[in-house]
């Protein structure tokens, strides 16, 4: 019975590290991104975000 409780102790450090892990990768490219949008994505934008450069298809 207790190595069950080891390793499900176990497992979830390791769950825990890798969401931790998730969330810094998101961070950190969100953070060396800034406000870029992605291809094809334009049309889901409000017109309000939109520049003149832009072109509409």
């Amino acid at each position: 019975m207790r190595w069950l409780m080891i390793a499900m102790l176990a497992s979830l450090g390791a769950l825990l590290l890798a969401a931790a892990g998730m969330a810094r990768h998101i961070w950190r490219h969100r953070g060396t991104h800034g406000e870029e949008v992605p291809v094809g994505t334009m049309d889901l934008l409000p017109a309000a975000k939109r520049t003149d450069s832009e072109s509409e298809y």
